[in-house]
């Protein structure tokens, strides 16, 4: 490719971190014009007509083996280990920010790309096969030995990864605290793809072993993303930025289902029954608090285009000013303000005429005042969803 700027080396590290050769990175970038989401797909889709164009002529030498490609990828990532052991700290950090975005995309790109071909049946390459395998014993604690055990009992039914992936996540669906753990974890992971401290978590951590370890699919979910057990910890080993957003994604959606729901209501009830009364009312105030800032400032009374909203919360009625261009999502984040509205399970409806018509919270949250009925003015009965 020449001469390669910085964004090309950039594009190229992103493409050698999921596990591909630099002479395959090079011919994916050409064949994509630069663009790593595109390289990304025909890595994918056609990785045997890159393997093909990546292989020097049968008579100048013979086509590399599994094995070559695996002493490539772990030469490659051992090369970048030790640079950037060598880099200031100040430099590394910078280097890190610029290259999280494109990592980020190459990653979201080759999720969807994976999961498409997984629901068409179609055989789905994974820079997880790819990869060194994890070095060195594991730790000798009970704790580490424990997870281990349970790690050699992960999900190996489902045929691919990404079906490991989604079998382990739909056993977590009722566990909030290993849920919202997790994608904090992986998120933190894509962000960060160069620092090593978010690839590694210590087994014996006490949050850990309550919040993650202790849920059923749990432990399997981390070896299904590519965690391994080394040295007493869980190390993000497989170099597969696909794979962890694909298993984000999917903790993502179960937060949406009743199971996870009726969790994290449980769990924050338990929250709120280990503080004293005082505490209680500090920390609701404060959450209600949060919801209050994010609510338009009221316009002054009498201007035109003002909506008049009053809110019916059990007995009590709490009238405020809106613009008439303001959003259902304003209403609700008012709403949620309330003392004695119900911060989960909301329920609005419209009952300035009757019958009352129900206020879609998922759809119709970018929907304007006028365009819902509640302009020049509204009654809304907040309510616990049933």
């Amino acid at each position: 490719m020449g001469g390669t700027t910085s964004a090309e080396r950039d594009c190229l590290r992103s493409l050698r971190e999921m596990g591909y050769t630099d002479e395959q990175a090079k011919v994916a970038l050409e064949a994509a014009g630069g663009d790593v989401q595109r390289a990304v797909a025909l890595l994918l889709d056609q990785e045997s007509i890159i393997s093909s164009a990546c292989a020097a002529p049968p008579a100048a030498a013979a086509r590399p083996t599994a094995r070559d490609e695996e002493r490539a990828v772990s030469r490659a990532l051992e090369q970048s280990r030790r640079e950037q052991a060598a880099r200031p700290q100040q430099a590394q950090a910078a280097r890190t920010t610029a290259a999280a975005q494109p990592a980020r995309a190459a990653a979201a790109a080759a999720a969807q790309s994976r999961m498409a071909q997984a629901a068409s049946g179609r055989p789905v390459a994974s820079a997880q096969s790819r990869a060194p395998p994890p070095r060195g014993p594991a730790a000798g604690s009970a704790a580490a030995r424990a997870a281990e055990s349970r790690l050699g009992q992960g999900a190996g039914t489902a045929q691919t990864p990404e079906q490991r992936v989604q079998a382990c996540v739909a056993r977590l669906a009722g566990h909030a605290a290993a849920v919202d753990t997790l994608i904090t974890s992986l998120t933190k992971v894509l962000e960060h793809p160069e620092d090593e401290r978010y690839r590694k978590v210590n087994i014996s951590n006490k949050a850990f072993q309550e919040r993650v370890a202790s849920a059923p699919g749990g432990m399997e979910f981390m070896q299904a993303v590519g965690f391994q057990p080394m040295h007493g910890h869980l190390v993000l080993q497989s170099r597969d930025p696909a794979l962890v957003w694909i298993g984000k994604s999917a903790l993502e959606q179960i937060r949406t289902g009743e199971q996870y729901q009726r969790s994290k209501e449980a769990l924050e009830l338990k929250q709120a029954l280990a503080m004293s009364s005082g505490d209680y009312e500090v920390e609701d105030a404060a959450r209600r608090a949060q919801y209050l800032a994010r609510v338009p400032e009221e316009p002054t009374e009498g201007l035109a285009g003002n909506s008049l909203i009053c809110f019916h919360v059990g007995d009590e009625q709490v009238w405020r000013r809106f613009e008439s261009c303001n959003t259902l999502e304003d209403l609700v984040m008012f709403a949620r303000s309330l003392p004695k509205t119900p911060l989960r399970d909301l329920a609005l409806s419209n009952v300035t005429m009757s019958p009352a018509v129900p206020l879609d919270l998922s759809n119709q949250l970018g929907l304007t005042l006028q365009r819902l009925d509640l302009w020049p003015t509204g009654h809304v009965q907040v309510s616990r969803r049933a």
